[in-house]
């Protein structure tokens, strides 16, 4: 027990580690630094995680085909950041795979018996940075304004304001509504990659003002004071 306390604690002081690194990135990236210094920083740290927490990435000492499959994903959003297709159907159409095999390595770490704390924690962070990377190209290719980078920074963000309030005063735990603004969220950021008129701003905006919903509800849940027994 007291092995597995000590494994979050250090996948807590990576992320924090993590979330300040990639905040730094997106405030070059505001003042038009190119994107692959972001690149750069996030391998760098995700790098700097998987050779941390060797041999504890699953039950085993192996580092298991769910965590192979999130690597991979990890690889493709590298691609699109820094490879960015010029056709832009060809290039919504890969962040949708990117997207669609978010639901494949836990899946697999179920099936196996590889769920592990490093695997949970692997697997949103680079859910968080495939979302950056989509605000990033946005902001490139629909030549929407800097603040378009905004919703990729919340939860680094919602990471950094944890460790700065101190712990939760509650368990967080996953809802349906902040499910479905994230799925959400994603899907239409996928969408304005495409060369087709879909309001992009108004749509962007939209989807910034529900994560920003989602996000507060989230921490009302977390320190919301205990009800007396």
């Amino acid at each position: 027990m007291n092995h597995t306390l000590s494994l979050e604690s250090r996948l807590v002081e990576w992320s924090d580690r993590h979330a300040m690194l990639m905040l730094l990135a997106i405030g070059g990236l505001w003042f038009e630094v190119p994107p692959e210094l972001l690149a750069a920083m996030a391998a760098a740290s995700f790098l700097g995680l998987i050779r941390q927490f060797h041999r504890e990435w699953t039950p085993g000492p192996a580092f298991g085909a769910a965590n192979a499959v999130t690597l991979a994903r990890l690889a493709g959003t590298f691609f699109l950041l820094l490879f960015p297709i010029g056709n832009g159907w060809y290039l919504a159409a890969l962040a949708l795979i990117i997207l669609c095999a978010d639901g494949v390595d836990g899946w697999l770490a179920r099936r196996r018996g590889l769920s592990s704390a490093f695997g949970e924690r692997f697997d949103n962070e680079v859910d968080a940075f495939f979302f950056l990377s989509l605000c990033v190209l946005v902001h490139k290719r629909a030549d929407l304004g800097a603040w378009v980078l905004f919703p990729g920074a919340l939860r680094y963000l919602f990471v950094l304001y944890i460790r700065v309030a101190g712990p939760p005063r509650r368990v967080a735990a996953g809802n349906r509504f902040t499910r479905s603004v994230s799925l959400i969220a994603i899907i239409v950021f996928i969408l304005c990659l495409l060369p087709i008129d879909l309001y992009r701003a108004g749509t962007a905006a939209t989807a910034t003002a529900a994560l920003c919903a989602s996000f507060l509800y989230s921490l009302v849940q977390l320190y919301r004071p205990r009800l007396p027994e």
